[in-house]
């Protein structure tokens, strides 16, 4: 897996020379991200081992550490690197708007139903 990564951070960064990989965090009702960046860097794939879990994913593992830090779905062609997010990452909070009036939002934008043609496909 790290094999196929490293060739994918060589050939980009022929191209590139500071290559940057960016994270986006969503909260599940999408009412906050958070946003951080890291260098894209190569992986020693001697530091690791891998072992598939009981979902089928396989994990990588730092040999020295122990600490988890990849997986990959096979099932999903997903491979996941294990970032701490930064105490100093970008927050961004929406604030979830009102509910639009339909009424009032087409009477503004002066709605015509003439604008809108409804017909079935003749053969």
């Amino acid at each position: 897996m790290l094999e196929i990564w490293n060739e994918r951070v060589s050939s980009i960064r022929e191209k590139y020379k500071h290559l940057r990989t960016v994270v986006l965090l969503k909260s599940n009702d999408l009412s906050e991200v958070a946003v951080f960046e890291f260098d894209t860097i190569r992986y020693d794939h001697e530091l690791y081992s891998w072992e598939w879990n009981k979902n089928n994913n396989l994990t990588g593992t730092n040999k020295k550490t122990g600490e988890h830090c990849f997986t990959w779905q096979p099932h999903g062609s997903q491979f996941t690197i294990v970032a701490e997010v930064p105490e100093k990452c970008l927050i961004i909070k929406i604030k979830q708007p009102e509910k639009l009036d339909k009424d009032a939002v087409l009477k503004a934008l002066g709605f015509d139903k003439s604008w809108v043609i409804v017909s079935q496909k003749v053969k």
